[in-house]
């Protein structure tokens, strides 16, 4: 210590710095004390987000959209959406057993993985149309238009299909045997012959 009282050092200084007490360390952790919120206000705010929280679980929640894209959605079934310009809607995992769909625009709409056996799609704009992994046993798309519609591992059991258009419709070998053993007419709307 000596050697530095020498070269200058003040030996106080060189205590209080070797000691680890700096002159304004309690006033800092003082003021730092004084910012925290009280034990009352934390608990106020903790009320308050849990209030928040029950009442986002607790309510009912109401979706007038057919699903987005998620497992949530609005059944259908029997609802008459006949002769309507439904393309900005999307039916993706919806319940739709026995909709009515007759003459409705519905092309680039999705349907994927719907439930829609029975499902009436007469006269139907279904031209590039989603209908991957939907179910669609004993529909009736008599007179509709599937031109470009994506129909991969979709089940088309027991359907209708007379004067329907199928064009550049890409088919798994089963199911195209089977459209074809079931395929006849011409599709009104567009001339295009239902077996080409």
């Amino acid at each position: 210590m000596q050697a530095r009282q020498q070269q200058g050092f003040p030996h106080r200084a060189v205590h209080k710095y070797n000691a680890g007490h700096f002159p304004c360390s309690r006033r800092v952790c003082r003021a730092h004390q004084d910012d925290r919120p009280s034990t009352s206000s934390q608990m106020l705010a903790a009320a308050a987000a849990a209030a928040c929280a029950a009442s986002l679980l607790l309510s009912p929640l109401s979706a007038h959209a057919v699903s987005g894209g998620g497992s949530i959605s609005v059944p259908l079934s029997g609802e008459d959406l006949s002769g309507q310009d439904l393309r900005n809607n999307k039916y993706t995992k919806a319940v739709l057993r026995k909709t009515d769909f007759a003459g409705s625009n519905l092309s680039g709409v999705s349907f994927f993985g719907a439930l829609a056996e029975g499902a009436n799609f007469k006269g139907a704009n279904l031209s590039l149309a989603d209908l991957e992994s939907g179910n669609f046993e004993d529909a009736d798309f008599t007179d509709a238009v599937l031109a470009g519609a994506f129909v991969n591992n979709a089940q088309f059991k027991n359907v209708k299909i007379t004067n329907t258009d199928w064009s550049d419709v890409v088919l798994r070998k089963d199911m195209q045997r089977l459209l074809c053993s079931i395929a006849d007419g011409t599709n009104p709307t567009t001339g295009v012959d239902t077996r080409e």
